[in-house]
């Protein structure tokens, strides 16, 4: 009996947090260039009201400025885990009921449900010399061999810069066609996966749009036709579309002195840490052989190593 209870607490699933269910959920909503008050009238009370249907619930609050709004919702505290999922999936659909009723032009409404995952281990992926871009490619190839491992159930990108086209045009050229920077909007916003970001600059001699979605279309985008009246403009003919990173941008990591991407790997449940843990660093192993040259992988933290110890 002794023996048959040390086997089983040694392979009994560890880890050093216990699962937790939270019960709050975040809905983001983006209206690039209308006022606070739009935002309340025509997007916040529309979805507030409905997710007062939401089964188990425990209160709504809202914060809401010009542009955009952030909903959180919690449920009630003795809530079961499986209430709680139902509850989110409910928040979704209910949100998603009302679309149609929504300005055109929002971007989401956003979903975050995910605010219990507890990585068991943390790298980053530097390099002396290599772009964001450059980074995330090595760590969406390190995500994806993650998840062909044994016990993780998520391995989570962090740190990434967007990539954003940028849409230069003088607004005299535009005004001499006719034109106006609602024209330009609504032209990008016909495109699939492509959204207007909203006027980033909108001086007196020109104005930038920054386009988020597709960011390698530019070509697409320079193709673009404007009509005004009975006259058609090719967007590349008065205007420079190029290709950056978000800027100013929201958040930088940085590791040694260098540009960083990192990326979290959560476990499943009933796994044990320790086990997942060895297989999660002889992936990384597999991963690190195939990097060129000036591309590090540095572990930050070490939930299996704690366990053990």
């Amino acid at each position: 009996i002794i023996v048959a209870g040390a086997l089983g607490l040694m392979r009994m699933g560890q880890k050093e947090d216990p699962d937790f269910t939270f019960r709050v959920m975040v809905v983001q909503a983006i209206w690039p260039g209308s006022s606070i008050k739009e935002m309340e009238d025509q997007v916040v009370n529309k979805i507030e009201r409905k997710l007062q249907e939401t089964p188990h619930l425990d209160f709504v609050r809202s914060y809401t400025r010009a542009g955009s709004a952030i909903i959180t919702l919690q449920v009630k505290g003795d809530t079961n885990p499986a209430q709680v999922a139902d509850a989110f999936y409910q928040v979704r659909k209910k949100v998603g009921d009302i679309s149609n009723e929504l300005p055109q032009g929002l971007l989401g409404p956003y979903f975050n449900d995910e605010f219990g995952d507890t990585f068991i281990t943390l790298h980053s992926i530097s390099g002396d010399g290599y772009s964001y871009p450059e980074l995330k490619k090595f760590a969406i190839q390190a995500r994806d061999m993650l998840l062909t491992t044994p016990g993780v159930e998520k391995a989570v990108i962090i740190g990434d810069q967007p990539e954003k086209l940028y849409i230069d045009v003088s607004s005299k050229v535009l005004a001499e066609r006719g034109l106006t920077l609602t024209d330009l909007q609504n032209a990008i916003r016909g495109q699939n996966n492509v959204d207007p970001a909203g006027s980033v600059d909108t001086g007196q001699r020109s104005v930038r749009i920054s386009v988020e979605g597709d960011v390698t279309r530019a070509a697409d985008i320079r193709e673009l036709r404007l009509r005004a009246g009975n006259q058609v403009t090719r967007l590349g003919d008065i205007a420079t579309v190029t290709s950056g990173l978000e800027d100013p941008y929201q958040r930088k990591y940085r590791f040694n002195g260098h540009d960083s991407v990192q990326l979290g790997v959560v476990m499943a449940k009933g796994f044990n840490v320790t086990d997942v843990g060895k297989d999660v660093e002889a992936t990384y192993k597999r991963f690190e052989e195939t990097l060129p040259y000036g591309v590090s992988v540095n572990q930050i933290s070490d939930q299996p190593g704690v366990v053990k110890d």
